[in-house]
């Protein structure tokens, strides 16, 4: 499965591509892809529930990883609450809508490498994915090394780019 870094830079650069590319950079402040960013982590929450979990039960991280937290209904009542706080908060309505979006990320991003994403979870069990990259590749390593390339190909597109003064 794509590892932490992963998952934040490629939501990071899919939600700055929608910001400029789409939203024209309208209304759409650069806390908002850092936010977007941290948010592609949160289905991975369930990870911190285990560590907490295992003081007081003997459950194991494959019964708990990619299960309630790894469900597109999450994303999906997140930007329906952002739909609903829209005309009286706008503020708080962006935020939830990047929230919702990097979730979103998070899942595909898992759906693709992975073949163990409930996406329908607690209506149905099943698990999807494409599984283009096996869990153990290259000894386990692949996801280690992907993290290290994707965080060096966006730290010199940054740099390219002139855009460090951007998140500065």
């Amino acid at each position: 499965m794509p590892a932490a870094v992963t998952h934040v830079i490629i939501a990071i650069v899919l939600i700055d591509l929608f910001r400029k590319f789409v939203l024209k950079k309208k209304n759409f402040p650069l806390y908002l892809v850092l936010i977007g960013g941290i948010a592609a982590l949160l289905p991975d929450i369930d990870i911190l529930i285990y560590w907490f979990l295992q003081a007081f039960t003997s459950i194991g991280l494959q019964e708990l990883h990619r299960s309630f937290t790894h469900t597109i209904f999450i994303p999906l009542i997140i930007f329906l609450v952002a739909l609903a706080l829209w005309k009286f908060w706008p503020k708080v309505s962006h935020v939830l809508f990047v929230i919702s979006g990097g979730w979103t990320i998070h899942l595909l991003l898992d759906a693709i490498f992975t073949y163990r994403v409930p996406i329908f979870y607690p209506l149905s069990s099943v698990s999807y994915g494409l599984a283009l990259i096996p869990d153990g590749f290259l000894g386990g390593t692949f996801y280690m090394g992907l993290d290290a390339i994707i965080l060096i190909l966006w730290l010199v597109y940054e740099w390219k780019m002139h855009n460090f003064k951007d998140y500065i």
